[in-house]
């Protein structure tokens, strides 16, 4: 009886603190918060006897809370580390498969290219518009040749006081129809640089 005493006695003496501090704290989102903050300290000193007779503590309630909170924190850390790393592998991997690309059609393209137009391949870049890389999906196709030593001869050289060439005007037109005529592509894919221009 003394202990029903004891908890009606805290639920009144509760009751008027809160009206107390009801009526001090300013209109606003402070005092929403004052009330809500109240009000669960009321329904813990309600359960207080239920929680006696479960042997449960309120701290130690408090603590699992807290705790759950905490590993719900480091699990979303986590995941956002393991995402950071999977996009990581990905941007690696789309790098490997653009240099298969490009060393396949480098092959393929090279043995031809000396044989045919005594040119040597020195470089091939490529950039597509989407994946999967494939010539369907080429945007620029950039060749860097050089001419075969073994067949080179001198060219006559034609002095121009014009100003520079765009990279347009530079291009061999025949060879420029060759290649894209090989490796079945538009011309306007293709860029061909030649390696003693970038010298």
């Amino acid at each position: 009886m003394e202990y029903l005493i004891e908890w009606i006695t805290k639920i009144v003496l509760f009751l008027l603190l809160a009206m107390v501090a009801d009526a001090l704290l300013p209109s606003g989102v402070m005092k929403k918060y004052a009330r809500l903050v109240l009000s669960i300290l009321l329904l813990l000193i309600f359960l207080g006897p239920l929680l006696q007779i479960l042997n449960i503590d309120p701290d130690r309630l408090v603590q699992q809370a807290d705790l759950t909170m905490q590993q719900q924190l480091d699990a979303e850390v986590f995941d956002e580390n393991v995402e950071s790393k999977k996009n990581e592998i990905l941007a690696g991997q789309d790098a490997y498969k653009l240099e298969q690309v490009t060393k396949a059609l480098a092959a393929e393209i090279e043995t031809p290219l000396k044989e045919e137009q005594n040119l040597v391949l020195v470089d091939a870049e490529m950039s597509f518009h989407q994946q999967p890389y494939s010539l369907e999906s080429l945007d620029k196709l950039t060749l860097t040749v050089s001419r075969d030593e073994l067949t080179q001869s001198v060219e006559d050289v034609e002095i121009s006081i014009m100003e520079g060439e765009t990279e347009e005007e530079k291009q061999d037109p025949e060879l420029l129809k060759w290649v894209a005529d090989y490796l079945d592509l538009n011309q306007e894919q293709i860029i061909i640089r030649w390696e003693d221009e970038d010298e």
